[in-house]
């Protein structure tokens, strides 16, 4: 057994996969502790029962010590308190092991976000000789761009130097997308592993099936942020123009409020649910005759995680999305695809998606997308690979 410490930019309360990886590791007998952040996604703001100090220890989370280093809020309205904060984390964790990381045996981490964060990474590697593992789930610098930050040569040339700086510092490699692998080996050279990521939750959820009194629904559930390119989901949804059809978007985000000031009450056929405890989404799921994942095309390389959890229910994809993510959808024969800001193809599937569920056709979708989620994603596998040195 091994003394594991994760770095991870999020950490329980928030509700990210690591919890579960976390959670695991511990039950099966490793020490386990984790360097994170005080608590404030998605809401930028602490939660409740938590203060905003430099450095502070709990243990509320299946008895795992996870050490936080304090927040700088402000980050979901402007972009360079983001960024502020993206650099006091990597700055803050940093000498935090250079400090403290003699006592790992060996390092994880859980890459979301900014690659800053894996700043840890250099001391545990450079000075305490540690072996340490990368997961990637948002690939640098791509992401940079992809969130809007405007791509100059002198800034390529900066963030591929710091990419190549980190994963140098890795011992491993391992990402959550199968587009990242040939992107990462152009990055810097290396190789790396595709681990997808899985969905912890047992979905029971009801069949795909139409039931004829209730409205078509098709739902978003997640983050509902930039890079979610919803904006073209919504215009395609109103343009396909389907009777007795509901475009449900569930969660919350930076773009919440300004779909709700476009469309909340001119449309009533797009709904604006909020968000829900996790726990809760069967319920939710079972309500939906198809689900939606969207991205922008920077994103191309991306697999979300949301792909998981959607294909674990047996409902219908709607891919509004480019790369791997829609080759997967049109491969397994999961749903319908249109490519990200093609509202006139968007429009398309939504229509032949309503038709084929009307049809009595949605249960065969689904079926296979379980089958896919049974042979490739499943959970204890994924987490035993991650635990290979």
């Amino acid at each position: 057994m091994s003394r594991i410490l994760i770095v991870v930019e999020r950490f329980y309360p928030e509700d990210f996969l690591v919890n579960d990886l976390a959670a695991e590791w511990k039950r099966r007998g490793h020490e386990v502790e984790v360097l994170t952040q005080v608590p404030s996604y998605p809401f930028d703001k602490i939660y409740e029962g938590y203060e905003n100090k430099r450095l502070q220890t709990t243990c509320e989370y299946a008895g795992i010590p996870v050490h936080r280093v304090n927040t700088i809020f402000g980050y979901n309205t402007s972009v360079k308190r983001k960024v502020l904060n993206y650099l006091h984390f990597g700055w803050r964790t940093f000498w935090w092991a250079v400090w403290h990381g003699r006592r790992f045996e060996r390092v994880f981490v859980y890459h979301t976000a900014a690659l800053t964060m894996a700043s840890a990474a250099l001391p545990m590697r450079g000075l305490w000789r540690r072996p340490v593992t990368i997961w990637t789930q948002d690939l640098w610098p791509d992401a940079v761009w992809g969130f809007g930050f405007r791509k100059t040569p002198l800034r390529e040339v900066l963030l591929n130097a710091f990419v190549r700086f980190i994963y140098a510092a890795c011992s491993r490699i391992t990402v959550s997308s199968p587009g990242f692998v040939s992107r990462i080996q152009e990055l810097t050279g290396r190789d790396a592993e595709w681990v997808p990521q899985w969905d912890p939750e047992e979905m029971q959820v009801e069949s795909a099936e139409r039931v004829a009194d209730r409205p078509v629904v098709f739902m978003f559930a997640g983050n509902l942020g930039m890079p979610q390119n919803l904006e073209h989901d919504v215009e395609g949804f109103l343009r396909a123009a389907i009777p007795n059809a509901e475009l449900w978007l569930v969660g919350g985000g930076v773009m919440l409020d300004p779909l709700k000031a476009k469309y909340g009450e001119n449309h009533p056929s797009v709904k604006f649910k909020g968000r829900q405890p996790r726990a809760d989404m069967p319920k939710w799921f079972a309500q939906a005759v198809a689900l939606i994942i969207s991205l922008t095309d920077e994103y191309r390389l991306t697999l979300p995680g949301k792909f998981q959890s959607y294909i674990k229910t047996g409902k219908p994809l709607l891919g509004f999305i480019a790369g791997g993510t829609r080759e997967l959808i049109e491969e397994h024969r999961l749903g319908w695809a249109a490519a990200p800001g093609d509202v006139a193809g968007i429009a398309a599937a939504f229509r032949e998606a309503a038709a084929a569920i009307q049809a009595g056709k949605g249960g065969e979708y689904g079926a296979r997308a379980i089958a896919l989620s049974n042979a490739t994603f499943n959970r204890e596998k994924l987490i035993d690979r991650l635990l290979e040195p």
